[in-house]
């Protein structure tokens, strides 16, 4: 039944004017008319006008949205929507070649392949942009604040396991990275949970960031793992019947009790947000990292009757103390896609005050704000991002070419003890700079600048060499231990009881 909101104007009024404008465009458009692609634009458009996050999503779309919860895919790495005709970037996937490459939470793809990508179709951007590991696709990037940049990307499997990286940090510290929040996510996790249990772990470090959301109903089933007492996870608020739920946790027997603490930023999303938001509230995690995306929009997937569908919003996410998880989207999509990085603007979102089980004070307004603010401040030189962002891979052939050298085995032969007594730090910046000018002359790089940026650089050659002797799991676990983010949050476990303190 379709239901008309007294507080509106009729709907069907201007459908009149939709249907007057087909015939006039039927009866006198000067070329033949492709109905098919103009009317899904139209619904497209209407579709947008809602708010961020309904869709439409074609018939030829269906399998490709599909296989990305249930399936195997190769591409860029991207969990993207379409805003105001351009493709525009949720949050790149952590470990593929978009994160490798530095691409952005909002970014916008103008071009692909040198070729205007602006009011491209979603199946037309898949195309485009997946394909077999190992091709490369050129894409033109517009970020605010800078000049529109290319960046060639060389495609690679997409990893469709949640669970992309778990590894003790040290005797008692677990670390997992989520990647997505698809079918299996809570059965990975609890796994892997009870795996770093059996090695030691008594305290975790649960790593959201870049993580785009996914299923509502694995982030609840992972903070039940977490929660003992009958609270509320999470609220839903809609108009129609069944739109409007409140999720509780129960007492099970695998509950976890040990400190946790969540690292989130701002292309952590939807059940990123659910999971980061209800462990804070609750008093029951510590969050930490940079305020998050701000999606809290409950979509309904209806199938239509050409074999097509549109997600429609039905309802918005709370929090257990009743914060909106979902960011103002009034002053239009680009902004909202911008605007995420703009400081002065994210604290003026944190000023609705609530507050959690114990009494502390939390920030509503719009994605979650944490508990201690911890920026990636990272900052690279020109030469460093020519280098990173070059279309041959340079650091992954610098490092293969020196993993095989004299010295390497030596230094790589008991890793672990190594890393424990900071002897890992390599040093072949002059090396790098040479290898790079002799793989590309052309390049305008400079040593000095190298050398400034060598403990970035060093870092990500040695996770390229241990990747190579010893598997992704050392690659993650040196990525993970060189990051500044993650390096403070460990030190907060020292400090976990007294957080949680009003």
């Amino acid at each position: 039944m379709f239901l008309i909101n007294s507080s509106n104007q009729d709907p069907f009024r201007k459908m009149k004017s939709l249907s007057e404008v087909i015939r006039l465009i039927n009866d006198y458009y000067v070329d033949d008319v492709d109905w098919d692609a103009t009317i899904e634009g139209a619904i497209n458009g209407m579709l947008e006008e809602l708010d961020p996050h309904s869709s439409y999503i074609s018939e030829k779309q269906f399998d490709i949205v599909k296989e990305q919860f249930d399936g195997e895919f190769q591409g860029i790495g991207i969990e993207f929507s379409m805003m105001d005709g351009y493709i525009t970037v949720i949050s790149p996937i952590p470990g593929t070649p978009s994160d490798k490459a530095g691409i952005l939470s909002g970014d916008k793809i103008v071009k692909i392949n040198y070729e205007s990508a602006y009011k491209i179709k979603q199946e037309d951007v898949l195309k485009k942009l997946k394909g077999p590991k190992g091709t490369t696709v050129d894409v033109t990037i517009r970020r605010d604040g800078v000049d529109d940049f290319e960046i060639t990307l060389t495609r690679d499997k997409i990893p469709i396991n949640s669970l992309l990286s778990s590894f003790l940090i040290d005797e008692k510290t677990g670390y997992i990275k989520l990647n997505r929040f698809a079918k299996t996510t809570y059965n990975e996790l609890k796994d892997e949970i009870d795996n770093l249990e059996k090695q030691g772990m008594t305290q975790l470090l649960l790593d959201l960031k870049n993580n785009g959301g996914g299923m509502m109903d694995q982030a609840v089933d992972i903070l039940d793992l977490f929660i003992s007492s009958n609270d509320t996870l999470l609220y839903t608020i809609g108009k129609v019947r069944g739109s409007s739920s409140v999720f509780r946790a129960k007492k099970q027997s695998n509950d976890k009790f040990f400190p946790v603490i969540v690292l989130i930023n701002e292309g952590s999303a939807s059940a990123s947000e659910i999971v980061a938001g209800a462990l804070q509230d609750l008093d029951r995690g510590i969050v930490l990292g940079e305020r998050s995306f701000g999606k809290g929009l409950v979509q309904r997937q209806f199938t239509l009757r050409d074999g097509s569908a549109a997600r429609i919003t039905i309802a918005k996410y709370y929090t257990p103390s009743g914060r909106l998880i979902q960011r103002p989207y009034d002053h239009g999509l680009d902004e909202y896609y911008t605007e995420i990085y703009d400081d002065e603007l994210n604290d003026s979102l944190s000023t609705e005050i609530h507050y959690t089980k114990n009494g502390r004070v939390v920030y509503g307004g719009g994605g979650i704000t944490p508990d201690i603010i911890i920026k990636d401040n990272l900052e690279l030189s020109e030469s460093t991002k020519s280098i990173l962002l070059h279309k041959d891979r340079l650091i992954f052939k610098y490092a293969k070419k020196i993993k095989s050298e004299k010295e390497i085995p030596n230094i790589f032969s008991d890793f672990e003890k190594k890393y424990k007594n900071n002897d890992l730090n390599i040093t072949f910046s002059k090396n790098l700079c040479s290898f790079v000018k002799k793989n590309d002359d052309e390049l305008d790089i400079t040593c000095d600048e190298i050398d400034k940026d060598w403990e970035y650089l060093g870092g990500r050659i040695l996770a390229e060499i241990a990747n190579a002797k010893w598997g992704r799991k050392y690659f993650y676990k040196i990525t993970a231990l060189k990051n500044i983010q993650i390096r403070k949050a460990l030190k907060y476990f020292n400090e976990y009881d007294n957080l949680l303190i009003k």
